[in-house]
């Protein structure tokens, strides 16, 4: 899709028996659904903004009615509210709100304006989210519907933060839990087991 990624290959991740490829950037399509999902597996090591551009084209050339941006934030730069409440985030744009906002659960917490390098509040500030800030306020400055879910993650096991965030997109697509399948590649997460020699 864009040169803005390192150009990896490997097996599928979700078949442990498949003769499948995957890359840096897959997409997947699910049309009784209507859902288009791009996967990411890669940092970028490019300026964003070609990437940007093509993602903008691509939503309005197949005329996609919304954009939901999935990340994580870093656990440890969150503020003392945000500590003491569930963390999970949203963010969205004046144009999803004008035509999604029934989507949106009373009880989701909106992400709180946090300050910068220089002590202002900056909306849509999210430390360890990458890139998905930048291309949230691209997508929203073209007056694409477009909203940010997020989970704060700590260093570590992150299978729990995924099945969390998971569970919270699934009610904005109205995906059953029981559908959810784990990648098998997730059983290689942290290698094998150590010899029993060892104790």
């Amino acid at each position: 899709m864009t040169s803005c990624f390192i150009p990896i290959i490997g097996g599928n991740p979700y078949l442990e028996k498949s003769m499948e490829l995957c890359t840096s950037c897959d997409i997947y399509h699910n049309s009784e659904r209507k859902l288009v999902v791009i996967q990411l597996r890669s940092p970028m090591v490019k300026k964003p903004n070609a990437f940007f551009q093509s993602v903008k084209e691509f939503v309005e050339n197949h005329k996609i009615a919304k954009v939901v941006i999935l990340t994580s934030g870093w656990a440890h730069t969150r503020t003392d509210v945000q500590i003491q409440s569930e963390p999970l985030r949203y963010k969205a744009s004046p144009e999803f709100l004008s035509k999604f906002s029934q989507q949106i659960d009373s009880d989701w917490t909106e992400l709180e304006k946090s300050p910068n390098f220089l002590g202002h509040p900056e909306d849509a500030r999210i430390p360890g989210g990458g890139f998905a800030p930048s291309l949230y306020k691209f997508l929203s400055h073209n007056a694409i519907p477009t909203a940010i879910l997020l989970r704060f993650c700590s260093e570590g096991d992150n299978i729990p933060d995924a099945v969390a965030l998971m569970n919270f997109t699934s009610k904005w697509i109205s995906l059953n839990g029981n559908e959810i399948k784990m990648p098998n590649s997730w059983k290689f997460l942290f290698g094998k087991p150590a010899p029993m020699s060892f104790y």
